[in-house]
């Protein structure tokens, strides 16, 4: 167990978005800006993101779990759809401070920054000012562009708060191999342009180059066009879609924002239908909870893959 506790702090500080070191009153970690220090494994955890929950769960959390809030989509996994339907819904969207409370957790979990929103009343502080610890996956908040490691670290990260290192190790090996399968496959392959089109009419909204998505695009043989805009997700002008010519378009897809308008949309975009892939009609579509940090990561290369390379 040392052994493995001293490789999970390497692998902790190679990512260079979470640090854990152990101390004599317990676990501190480095997360995001904020110290926790974790005497004994959180009892009691609220995940106010699918993506988060996802994660947790595929950990093995369990009846731990007390919470989650915000689905992105109705589908889990099959690995964790069984454990996600008994984790109850606290809302739609984020709840607020007092219903969390509600569920008594000595942990919160956010899958986006906004889950912390200050001007909600859902701070980091207001909740650890009530004894409540709080972690916040590391791509929201890493200073450099984020990617499979950062997932693996974060999922190092979460077995050792929550005493589930071994179950952390598999689950990492797991996405490893996953991804190591698709680019062994694609070795060789020319990177196709790709635009990826979450939302937006006046202008749109799009994967930048600091989130996980762009390094799921680059590992399936993908080039994201505005790889070079340093954030995770960005508003750019319809002027510049059409400049940058993509070959395919990836679809992000989300119960906030359906798909099923968005290809007819750019179809009759007065620029974004001169592009290549709008007139070769080269679309895929992904679940938004694929393109952010997840157990979904490799769902998202093997089915990037298939559709950019046949793959």
């Amino acid at each position: 167990m040392r052994r493995l506790f001293v490789l999970v702090l390497v692998a902790l500080s190679l990512a260079g978005c979470a640090n854990a070191e152990p101390q004599a009153d317990g676990l501190r970690i480095e997360n995001c800006g904020n110290t926790e220090v974790f005497p004994e494994p959180p009892k009691r955890v609220v995940s106010l993101n699918q993506h988060a929950t996802e994660i947790l769960l595929a950990l093995g959390l369990g009846d731990r779990l007390v919470g989650t809030a915000y689905p992105d989509d109705l589908a889990p996994p099959a690995s964790v759809a069984a454990a996600y339907a008994r984790v109850p819904l606290l809302a739609d969207q984020y709840p607020s401070y007092e219903r969390i409370l509600e569920a008594e957790p000595d942990l919160v979990v956010g899958g986006y920054s906004s889950a912390f929103d200050e001007t909600e009343g859902r701070s980091r502080k207001t909740f650890e000012d009530n004894g409540i610890r709080t972690l916040l996956l590391s791509e929201s908040c890493a200073a450099n562009p984020a990617g499979m490691d950062t997932l693996l670290s974060d999922i190092a990260m979460f077995g050792e708060v929550l005493g589930l290192q071994e179950n952390a190790r598999q689950v990492a090996a797991g996405i490893q191999q996953r991804v190591r399968a698709v680019e062994e496959r694609l070795a060789g392959a020319e990177p196709v342009d790709v635009f990826a089109y979450d939302s937006g009419e006046q202008a749109a909204f799009t994967l930048g180059g600091n989130g996980v998505g762009n390094d799921a695009l680059r590992r399936a043989g993908g080039r994201n066009v505005f790889g070079d805009v340093p954030k995770v997700f960005a508003d750019v002008s319809w002027e510049q879609v059409a400049a940058r010519a993509p070959r395919a378009i990836v679809l992000v897809d989300y119960l906030a924002a359906p798909v099923q308008s968005k290809q007819a949309y750019l179809t009759g975009h007065p620029l974004a239908a001169g592009t290549p892939a709008v007139r070769e009609q080269r679309f895929s579509t992904i679940p938004l909870v694929e393109l952010t940090e997840g157990i979904r990561f490799p769902d998202a290369v093997e089915r990037l893959a298939r559709d950019l390379h046949g793959a």
